[in-house]
């Protein structure tokens, strides 16, 4: 049923490149990049937000991460959440499954081109999880397969389901960011204490968007033992939300 479901997309939806949208040829449809595009993978180098992982131009912190009351220890991207926002939105919403493949290997090779330090770091790795019931509507946790394909090409170790989402919440997209915050609050359980227990752990996801998600994961495994959590990311948003620019127009104001 998944197969017939998949070949019927790849025909409506034909595969394109995940950077610049155009269309595949075969031999390159595995990569989900073109040709053009693979010489030059727009990954997030140079200096970046070490909390989030967007581009800065002198901080160490972007405006929002300085804002925040973030407790994972650091984070990273591979890419802005604008150069893959088609990409992702397949992968999530189309139920483009193979993709996981493609933008996994993606993250595995930013994490071992640029941030080997971050997999000598790494005891094992997990995902945020979806609650059951958006699980069985959508067919899978696009999450849960960015991480076993990084896993299996950085031959880190992924340990799946160590959190737990206890609430159906509302979508955060849809939400202030003060509302994301009340949206989480003690939604996600550690279930695999004695796996989390004095481990440093990768937090994966795939939008980096306010963090609020983020945080609190990284909190349910900090009260579960854990040494030290790190975030990485598929994409990051580059802009600032409304609610932080709000906060600048105050602070120039007092």
């Amino acid at each position: 049923m998944n197969h017939w479901k998949e070949c019927l997309l790849e025909f409506l939806f034909p595969p394109r490149c995940a950077i610049c949208g155009n269309l595949l040829p075969l031999e390159e449809e595995e990569r989900r990049l073109c040709a053009d595009c693979k010489k030059e993978i727009p990954f997030l180098l140079g200096e970046t937000c070490q909390l989030c992982g967007r581009k800065v131009t002198q901080d160490m912190l972007c405006t929002r991460c300085r804002l925040a009351d973030y407790p994972f220890a650091a984070g990273i991207a591979a890419f802005s959440y604008e150069t893959m926002r088609r990409a992702i939105a397949e992968f999530k919403f189309h139920g483009y499954r193979r993709d996981a493949k493609q933008l996994g290997s993606l993250m595995a090779e930013y994490l071992q081109r640029y941030h080997t330090d971050w997999i000598r770091w790494t005891d094992l790795l997990t995902e945020v999880p979806l609650h059951p019931k958006k699980q069985r509507r959508r067919g899978f946790n696009q999450v849960d397969l960015l991480c076993r394909e990084i896993a299996e090409r950085t031959e880190l170790v992924y340990v799946p389901d160590t959190l737990a989402r206890r609430v159906d919440t509302l979508p955060q997209s849809t939400l202030s960011e003060e509302k994301r915050r009340d949206n989480l609050r003690d939604v996600f359980l550690a279930v695999k204490e004695q796996e989390i227990a004095g481990k440093r752990i990768l937090l994966i996801d795939d939008i980096f968007t306010t963090g609020a998600t983020l945080r609190e994961c990284t909190r349910a495994l900090l009260r579960a033992g854990a040494a030290e959590v790190r975030v990485y990311c598929l994409s990051v948003v580059s802009h600032e939300t409304e609610e932080i620019k709000e906060i600048h127009r105050k602070m120039e104001g007092k």
